[in-house]
């Protein structure tokens, strides 16, 4: 850590773990967190969040998964990863998310007791939303599975709200699932940045872990950007090894050069 106190630096801003401290919210995730809570909030059943490796995708997943756990009306699961063997085990983990008791229970009697847990919830005028990370690790027989759970409905709206996140694969299974990709009711896709929100972003980071002066010059900063390509995954990728360098190296202000020399080494 003393790299850290020597740059004027509390915490470490460039982690790759998705800390939501430091989720710097870019106009385009500013968006779709919007879209998504909307649908939510109508309660119309289905969105998708696509994005490539690195883009997001799972800083999204848990500030809605933020939102609406801070939220009295609302009943919140997150799965991060779907690893399921067979639409009946995602079934029984859909459920153990909810606080459902469906041991010993099959698949019938299990979809039985989640029914009855969201007509309960709608009867207390609360929300049901089921968020899936990774989601294009889900395979033929779960899609299935979301499309029944969404025949869960009156005649006006959808008693569970599903958000699926995925890499661009996710696109490709929707494709084949028609009767699924139907019933989706707002889709997002997750870009790389640009350079002004790669900047915002650096300075933000900065600036949650106690930085109060730039510590980047604007040509590393383009430097950081062009390495990266605006993916944030990479951004903080070269943050963090930039870091220790820049300490060892008694620099306090990173220029250009030493962006490259520490780039040319990642490559």
């Amino acid at each position: 850590m003393a790299e850290l106190s020597f740059l004027g630096l509390s915490d470490p801003p460039f982690s790759l773990s998705p800390d939501p401290r430091y989720f710097y919210l870019s106009s385009q995730h500013r968006t779709t967190l919007s879209k998504t809570t909307y649908v939510i909030e109508q309660r119309q059943g289905l969105s998708v969040v696509f994005g490539d490796v690195g883009l997001g995708k799972t800083s999204v997943a848990r500030r809605l998964y933020q939102i609406h756990q801070d939220r009295e009306d609302c009943s919140v699961a997150y799965i991060p990863t779907p690893h399921y063997k067979s639409a009946f085990q995602f079934l029984r983990g859909i459920c153990t998310e909810f606080g459902i008791e469906t041991k010993g229970y099959g698949e019938t009697a299990s979809l039985s007791a989640l029914q009855m847990f969201l007509l309960d919830a709608l009867t207390r005028e609360r929300y049901v939303v089921l968020i899936i990370d990774e989601a294009q690790l889900l395979v033929g027989p779960q899609f299935e599975l979301l499309r029944q759970l969404l025949n869960f409905e009156l005649a006006d709206r959808k008693l569970l709200q599903i958000v699926l996140l995925g890499q661009n694969q996710l696109r490709n299974k929707l494709r084949l699932k028609r009767a699924l990709e139907s019933r989706l009711a707002t889709r997002s896709t997750l870009d790389p940045l640009d350079f002004p929100d790669t900047r915002a972003m650096i300075e933000f980071r900065l600036l949650v872990a106690g930085r109060r002066q730039p510590l980047f010059t604007e040509a590393a900063l383009r430097r950081i950007f062009d390495y990266s390509r605006g993916i944030p995954r990479e951004i903080c990728r070269l943050g963090l090894n930039l870091l220790p360098v820049a300490a060892d190296a008694g620099v306090t202000i990173i220029d250009a050069n030493l962006v490259d020399q520490v780039a040319d080494g990642l490559r």
